[in-house]
């Protein structure tokens, strides 16, 4: 296979991805089973530590700015995996549905990586530079600015 025909056929692969996922999108309602809502609106993240560490002197940055909102419960991971963190908005929340869904998601996320990792990881700036943009470039680019608030990557 030659060059030429292997990226034709990434770029092939990367449309057909797209369009299955625009479509699987547009097919599903906020009643369907599997739109990753819990129905009473928690959230939760799988930590790999100790949870005393995690709630010792307050919970790390990201999550306490939210706490005053939150109602947030810690339980052992299955498998002795570390520990999980279930947090949810408070009924008396102000944000609209949507934007408090994904500032309590990114949240999570980031104390997660900040209590593993001691960072908040970022796909950008890119750290190795600039790279020519192409078709699963810009795929890639896309997925990963809506991968913060919403759903994984």
């Amino acid at each position: 296979m030659g060059v030429k025909t292997a990226v034709t056929a990434g770029a092939v692969g990367a449309a057909a991805g797209l369009a299955a996922t625009a479509l699987i999108r547009k097919k599903s309602g906020s009643d369907s089973v599997g739109d990753g809502r819990h129905p009473e609106g928690w959230k939760a993240v799988t930590v790999l530590g100790d949870a005393d560490d995690f709630t010792s002197g307050g919970y790390p940055a990201p999550l306490q700015r939210l706490a005053d909102e939150l109602e947030i419960r810690i339980a052992p991971a299955p498998g002795d995996k570390g520990f999980e963190v279930h947090a949810r908005r408070r009924t008396d929340a102000t944000a609209s549905d949507d934007d408090a869904d994904a500032e309590l998601r990114t949240a999570l996320r980031d104390a997660k990586q900040l209590f593993e990792t001691g960072e908040i990881l970022l796909a950008r700036p890119r750290p190795h530079g600039h790279r020519p943009m192409t078709l699963p470039g810009r795929a890639v680019d896309k997925a990963e600015d809506e991968a913060k608030g919403e759903g994984v990557l």
